[in-house]
């Protein structure tokens, strides 16, 4: 089933240069969808003309029907069998399932299509009148990406993201742009014509309009597509480049020859469901995020919708529980960029509370969300709101514990290795979670088990006290029990302070260790590394707790 990017509300004329593709030295076989796509688009009249072909791989057993998915907002769909020879004809189109935003079609051969045969499928159609997931044609801007709306046919079922070429045909002056090799000269673009080749499977995305194209060289380029020019775009877009490099640190080689950042309106893009959308190669978002005087505000928005191009844009996970997984490392990336470049402080806030400029998530809304009655293992997430909620707020933090645990650099090059080795393929998640087991060299199981598997989180109670020069105590906690590295900080009010990591397992871990000092006070994880209540968590998830439960007590 094709995956939806989970996008909700976060933040508040040259030619153009397709993002290119950089090949990983895979060869792909037959079995990837292979389109041939004609694309018109006709802005005023809010319409996409399409015509072109698709190669499907052979099946081992006879084939009587077809089946492809296409936006409701289409119509005039006409499908011919040009191969093999013995189903050649005009196919029988039937309409089916039209719950959703996309229609289910059944493809009727005039003959069954023999095994062992591949099928080249020409068709056409037109639409696209109204706006819809990801989608909109019109004389302001136009965008489409199949991660919403199928404004081409796409292969229903799994494995049916598609390679192939993509030719645009828009009003001269205006600027089509996609994140494949571009093929099209520049006569032709000045003609309104553009042409792209795409060599990794992925939902074909694009956009068009009056842009002022706005460049950045380095070792990733970075292009700006505004649709209208700006005084600060030259900083903005060091900063951006500041925010790319951190994830490469983090997730590896960027996957893409260039990185494009794309103007929506505002308006258009909250129709559309989103205010910003990380497409393969590129990441559209709207107008007021162009706004912003410096990107030091939108760290977190930037670094969680950039990181999409790793996950799941070159390496995507399974699902159950890939989906909201993808997004949980996503905003894992988020964090990273935060801490790298805005710092510890920042990063700890961001932990407790949320980011400062965008307070979205955080260990305070995941136990909220656990006082409105709201929890669930990570590892087996659906695609509710709520799990969504859940992925976003813990499973971040237990991304930034596992990194931790493991090591920053190990942890580096755990991910860099999975995003080299399963580039532009899917990963099971149990396959990812043995890939960072083995790049660790031990046994995780423990902290996968307690929490991936497991809802909710530890509560830890200090107590202690000092005989000399010997600062002794004891850590408890109630079962479920958890295994936890805890940082213990012991200070006076003279400035002197001294930090150690204490082992936690089991109900009870005692601790003993030297101190020069006299410590007025001792403080266990001052830092919020670790997820765990508070006082401060439980008033808050009381205060979260549906009234129906608050009257009963």
């Amino acid at each position: 089933m094709k995956k939806f990017f989970a996008i909700f509300l976060t933040l508040i004329s040259l030619l153009s240069i397709g993002s290119g593709q950089t090949s990983p030295g895979k060869t792909y076989n037959n079995t990837i969808p292979q389109y041939n796509l004609d694309i018109k688009v006709l802005p005023e009249a809010h319409r996409l003309e399409t015509k072109g072909t698709l190669r499907l791989s052979a099946a081992n057993k006879s084939r009587t029907e077809l089946r492809l998915s296409l936006s409701e907002l289409m119509h005039d769909f006409t499908v011919e069998i040009i191969e093999p020879a013995a189903s050649a004809g005009i196919a029988k189109v039937e309409r089916t399932d039209a719950s959703g935003i996309n229609i289910k079609w059944v493809i009727i051969p005039v003959r069954p299509i023999p095994a062992n045969q591949s099928v080249l499928l020409r068709f056409s159609y037109a639409g696209g009148e109204q706006i819809s997931s990801l989608f909109y044609i019109g004389p302001e801007v136009s965008f489409a990406s199949a991660w919403g709306a199928d404004w081409y046919p796409v292969i229903s079922g799994e494995d049916n993201k598609g390679i192939g070429t993509l030719r645009f045909s828009v009003p001269v002056g205006q600027t089509a742009y996609t994140s494949g090799n571009r093929l099209s000269s520049i006569q032709e673009a000045a003609q309104g014509t553009f042409k792209f080749e795409f060599l990794h499977p992925t939902y074909f995305s694009f956009a068009a309009g009056n842009f002022t194209v706005v460049r950045r060289n380095g070792s990733v380029p970075i292009v700006a597509y505004l649709l209208k020019p700006r005084q600060n775009t030259k900083q903005y877009l060091e900063g951006v480049s500041g925010i790319l490099n951190t994830l490469i640190q983090e997730f590896g080689k960027y996957p893409f020859d260039e990185f494009a950042l794309v103007e929506i309106p505002r308006d258009l893009s909250q129709k559309a469901g989103f205010n910003a959308a990380g497409v393969q190669g590129f990441i559209m978002m709207n107008h007021r995020a162009f706004d912003v005087q410096d990107v030091k505000k939108g760290l977190n928005f930037f670094g969680h919708e950039f990181s999409h191009q790793w996950f799941s844009h070159r390496v995507a996970l399974k699902t159950p529980p890939g989906l909201y997984m993808e997004e949980a490392l996503a905003e894992y990336g988020g964090l990273r960029v935060v801490e790298t470049l805005a710092g510890a402080d920042a990063a700890e806030q961001y932990r407790r509370t949320g980011f400062e400029y965008d307070p979205g998530y955080s260990a305070l809304q995941y136990f909220k969300l656990v006082g409105a009655g709201i929890d669930h293992p990570l590892s087996n997430l659906n695609s509710s709101l709520e799990h969504h909620n859940l992925a976003y707020n813990k499973g971040t933090l237990v991304f930034d514990m596992l990194s931790r645990e493991i090591g920053r650099e190990k942890f580096r090059r755990i991910l860099h290795s999975t995003t080299r080795r399963y580039a532009f393929r899917e990963i099971k998640w149990s396959e990812f979670l043995r890939a960072i087991e083995t790049g660790a060299g031990r046994n995780l199981r423990w902290f996968y088990d307690q929490w991936f598997e497991r809802t909710g989180a530890p509560e830890f109670q200090l107590t202690w006290k000092q005989q000399g020069r010997r600062l002794r105590g004891v850590i408890t906690q109630t079962s479920p029990y958890y295994r936890a590295a805890l940082e213990i900080e012991a200070k006076n009010n003279q400035g002197q302070s001294l930090n150690r990591t204490v082992k936690v397992r089991g109900a009870e871990t005692s601790f003993s260790f030297p101190a020069n000092f006299r410590a007025e006070s001792v403080t266990l994880d001052p830092h919020y590394l670790v997820l765990r209540w508070t006082p401060e968590y439980r008033n808050a998830a009381s205060a979260a707790r549906p009234s129906s439960q608050k009257a009963s007590q």
